[in-house]
């Protein structure tokens, strides 16, 4: 069943708004997806944090808010969320 927290089809991330925000070494750590037009304090962002290597600061993990790959998490709240 599609609802607002799974994606609607058809779609391609090309038509997603993305936005990115940045750690303190100006490297991407939170990715966040929504369709256009859905604010940044709703629930209908799939949002993926990146974890990087603290020696080499090469990215090791990429993992979903809430363990999920929905739409369902909101964009304001991503470093307070649980990553899996």
């Amino acid at each position: 069943m599609l609802d607002n927290r799974t994606i609607k089809f058809p779609f391609s991330e090309d038509s997603m708004q993305t936005l990115v925000a940045y750690d303190a070494s100006n490297r991407p750590q939170y990715i966040g997806l929504a369709h256009p037009g859905v604010a940044t304090s709703a629930a209908q962002w799939q949002i993926r944090k990146i974890t990087y290597d603290a020696v080499t600061g090469n990215p090791t993990s990429v993992q979903f808010a809430g363990g999920a790959n929905d739409y369902s998490s909101v964009w304001d709240d991503r470093a307070a969320l649980s990553y899996s």
